[in-house]
C-alpha cells in the first residue's frame, strides 16, 4: 500500500478518537458513571432486588423446615423494597468471606444480612445506613478470672482466641490482639461455635455481640461470661453491603432505610426480637431534637 493511503487511514483514526473524546466531554458521560448506575438500572427495570445473606439471628433467621427467612434485617429490607414498589429475591446464602465476591460477580445486588462496617470491608464495598449498632464483647469461661480487670491481657502468645475466617472476630484478633494465638474456624461455622470452643478449653477467649452470646448463655447457664461489660472491645454499625462504586443504588437503599428508621418501623421490628435477644441492640439515635 502506498504511504499516502497509510497517512489517510491514520488521519481518519485520529479524527475518530478526537471526536469520540469531545463527544464524551460534552455529554458529561463516561464509562465509569454508567457502570456506577448499572445495579440501580437492573433493579428498577426488573422490579427485584436480588439479596444474598448470611444466616445470623436475630438479624437474619432461616427456618430449617421451610427455608423461610425472617429477622430484623430481612423484614427491614423487605419493607424498604415494598415502599419502593419492588420486591426482594433472597436468592443465595453465602459465607462471611464470600460476601464481597458475591457482589463483584453480580450474584446479588446487596448483602441483605448485617455486616459490621469496618475499614477493611470499606475498601471493597459500599455500606448502607446502619440499621442498628452492636457492641462486640469478650467472652471467657465462667470460672476464668484472668481477664476480669483488663481484656488486653489476652494480647499474649500464652493465650488463644477463637476466630472465623472472613468474620469480624478475625479482624479484632489481628488488630487488637496480634500477639495472641488463634484457632481459625471455617467461614460457614455458626458463630456460637466460638463459645463452645471457649467452654471446651480449646481457646481462652471469643469475641461476639450480646444477641448471640446471651442466647447461648440462656441455654447454657454458668458456662461463659462477658469480661468487657463496662467497655466493649469495639462497637460497629450493622449495615447492608453494596458493590463498590454503586452510589445510585446505595443512595436509593439509604433513603428507604432512613424513612423506616425515622417513622419507627425499625424500632417496632427490634421490639419483636428484643425479648429473645436482650441487650444486643444499640438503636440508631434520631437526627433531631423534639422541641419542648
Amino acid at each position: 500500500m502506498k504511504n499516502g493511503n497509510w497517512f489517510k487511514i491514520l488521519g481518519v483514526v485520529i479524527l475518530t478518537v478526537v471526536v469520540s473524546l469531545i463527544t464524551i466531554k460534552l455529554s458529561g458521560s463516561s464509562p465509569v458513571s454508567l457502570a456506577g448506575s448499572s445495579v440501580y438500572d437492573r433493579v428498577i427495570s426488573s422490579g427485584t432486588i436480588r439479596a444474598c445473606y448470611v444466616v445470623y439471628p436475630p438479624a437474619s433467621i432461616k427456618d430449617p423446615n421451610t427455608g423461610k427467612l425472617s429477622g430484623v434485617f430481612v423484614q427491614t429490607l423487605d419493607k424498604a423494597a415494598e415502599n419502593m414498589g419492588l420486591k426482594v429475591d433472597w436468592n443465595t446464602e453465602v459465607g462471611w468471606g464470600d460476601m464481597i465476591e458475591a457482589l463483584n460477580s453480580s450474584k446479588c445486588d446487596i448483602i441483605g444480612s448485617p455486616s459490621w462496617s469496618n475499614s477493611t470491608r470499606g475498601k471493597s464495598a459500599e455500606f448502607s445506613e446502619p440499621v442498628y449498632y452492636s457492641a462486640i464483647n469478650a467472652y471467657v469461661r465462667a470460672s476464668d478470672n484472668r481477664f476480669n480487670s483488663d481484656v488486653t491481657v489476652a494480647n499474649n502468645a500464652n493465650y488463644k482466641l477463637a476466630t472465623i475466617d472472613g468474620e469480624t472476630s478475625q479482624l479484632i484478633a489481628s488488630r487488637q490482639f496480634p500477639n495472641a494465638k488463634t484457632l481459625q474456624l471455617p467461614q460457614l461455622t455458626d458463630v456460637s461455635q466460638m463459645l463452645l470452643n471457649v467452654v471446651d478449653g480449646k481457646v481462652d477467649m471469643a469475641f461476639l455481640e450480646p444477641t448471640v452470646a446471651n442466647a447461648y448463655i440462656k441455654n447454657n447457664p454458668g458456662k461463659v461470661k462477658n469480661v468487657s461489660v463496662v467497655k466493649p472491645v469495639v462497637i460497629y454499625g450493622n449495615v447492608m453491603m453494596i458493590k463498590k462504586g454503586e452510589f445510585t443504588f446505595k443512595s436509593t437503599i439509604d433513603n428507604a432505610l432512613i424513612e423506616l428508621l425515622n417513622n419507627g418501623y425499625v424500632d417496632g421490628v427490634i421490639n419483636g426480637f428484643e425479648k429473645d435477644y436482650p441487650g444486643g441492640f444499640y438503636r440508631a439515635a434520631p437526627p433531631y431534637v423534639v422541641a419542648k
